[in-house]
């Protein structure tokens, strides 16, 4: 059997990269949407659905602060924050260096803008070695200290929970941690609608606005936009097996922008596992259902749905669910403020809870085939591992998910030439081999190992997906 080209692989990155930024419930994911029904149709799967997922779709229309002397400084609205009316907020500004609660507990903030410099945590690639239960780095490139920052967690974003509590009036973070310059960043991604202003501003400008900040001299934020309750959709198709159990097969399709490792890469591989497969149905014993999910900068909400919808149905009949995310080339910082390729592929994680899974996932990586892997166990950073198949792996099934986390994925520089290619085959490759193991081995031997189990009650999200708890009661907000 053979499968889809990479060079047809690279086509379908290309196609869903031209729809456009594809935040949660936009045309341009709403039109990807469409475009998987299509080719799930075309590849001759069965029971084609589109299964609804309500998001807030943000469409930011202005961003930017006007400074005292008249000077412009583009910003980019904080994602599921407030928006400001047409005329924009003045208010004095206040700056708060990291925004701690010390920080924050000492200064008047009420009535004001609050200025804070946003800092990211760091990715340690010496955690992943302490952690995994196998390494796949056959010349050795994976660094023993920090890989680079996980510009994915703001480590003091707590911050405008307390400027909010406290009545600030607008909070703009400078992305002073950010590998490159520019604004424009799409975090944090919870879904979670806020009540305060917020925007971010590149690092190259911190210095013109700590100036004014440090002087409390007033300020003019504008955040301008629109948000609407949307429904968008999981795109569900099945190949026929010829027994009753199902094997899952998923991956997310919205982006924070025209992303193409984020995750047009990922859907590059569900696609062409449906078209290998959807060749020859009943050919296995079990089902394949492929979930191309939505909501991931939701809160990671696609996924959550369907285990939700489904949890009576089919939940009890999937006996394995493998995702794929993030087919990457590594970057590093630039002298110029840009990304430089390094030339290796982004350092890569397989979270993995079953042994059998594992076993068989070491046994094919081989020297030159999905290269700087490390097999990990899920819940390492929290109570669910962080990648959008994390609800399967809480809600007790045997699941496998590859996952990388390269610097752009939160920003517009996720373009073609960062999607690393010629890995695109070869994890086909990988993942029908998997599925193949999986049709050929007793639900009960996939199951050894798992840290949950089905009768667990649901996980609850992670950190990064949560407002603090005494600012919800404060608030009175619910999500």
């Amino acid at each position: 059997m053979t499968f889809p080209t990479q060079s047809e692989m690279v086509r379908w990155i290309e196609e869903v990269v031209s729809f456009g930024t594809r935040r949660p419930g936009s045309p341009a994911d709403l039109r990807t949407e469409e475009y998987i029904a299509q080719l799930y149709a075309s590849f001759g799967l069965e029971r084609v659905e589109k299964e609804p997922v309500p998001v807030n779709c943000c469409r930011s229309d202005r961003a930017e602060l006007a400074l005292p002397d008249g000077s412009r400084v583009p910003a980019c609205s904080v994602p599921y924050t407030a928006w400001t009316p047409a005329a924009g907020i003045e208010a004095p500004c206040v700056l708060l260096g990291s925004g701690t609660p010390e920080e924050i507990a000492d200064a008047e903030v009420r009535g004001k803008i609050v200025v804070v410099e946003a800092r990211f945590a760091d990715f340690s690639a010496a955690f992943l070695k302490q952690h995994a239960t196998h390494i796949h780095d056959t010349d050795n490139t994976i660094p023993d200290g920090i890989l680079h920052k996980a510009n994915w967690l703001i480590t003091n974003f707590s911050a405008y929970y307390a400027a909010h509590a406290r009545g600030a009036v607008a909070l703009v973070g400078i992305l002073v941690d950010a590998p490159i310059d520019g604004c424009e960043y799409w975090v944090p991604y919870d879904g979670f609608l806020k009540d305060l202003p917020a925007v971010w501003v590149g690092r190259e400008q911190a210095d013109t606005l700590r100036s004014p900040a440090h002087c409390g001299e007033r300020l003019t934020l504008f955040s301008v936009g629109e948000t609407r309750r949307i429904e968008s959709h999981n795109v569900v198709g099945w190949v026929p097996g010829r027994g009753d159990e199902i094997v899952v097969v998923t991956c997310h399709h919205d982006a924070p922008f025209a992303s193409a490792v984020e995750d047009a890469s990922g859907l590059a591989v569900l696609l062409a596992l449906a078209k290998h497969f959807g060749a020859f149905p009943r050919t296995l014993e079990r089902s394949l259902v492929f979930v191309a999910s939505s909501g991931h900068f939701h809160g990671g909400d696609g996924n959550r749905v369907f285990v939700e919808t489904h949890r009576e149905d089919l939940l009890p009949r999937i006996v394995a669910a493998l995702g794929v995310e993030h087919f990457a080339n590594e970057v590093e910082s630039g002298p110029d403020g840009k990304y430089r390729l390094t030339g290796l592929p982004e350092v890569r994680a397989l979270f993995c809870d079953s042994q059998a899974l594992s076993a068989r996932l070491a046994e094919l990586l081989k020297p030159g085939v999905l290269e700087r892997g490390l097999i990990l166990p899920p819940y390492i950073f929290g109570p669910e591992p962080p990648c959008d198949s994390a609800p399967f792996f809480t809600a007790g099934i045997p699941s496998l998910c590859h996952i990388s986390g390269p610097l752009y994925l939160f920003d517009p520089e996720d373009t073609l030439d960062k999607v690393r290619v010629e890995d695109l085959v070869p994890a086909v490759g990988v993942f029908s081999e998997l599925i193949r193991g999986i049709d050929a081995t007793p639900a009960a031997e996939l199951e050894r190992g798992l840290a949950r189990k089905r009768t667990d009650p649901p996980a609850a999200p992670p950190h990064w997906f949560l407002p603090p708890e005494d600012y919800l009661k404060r608030m009175g907000a619910h999500g």
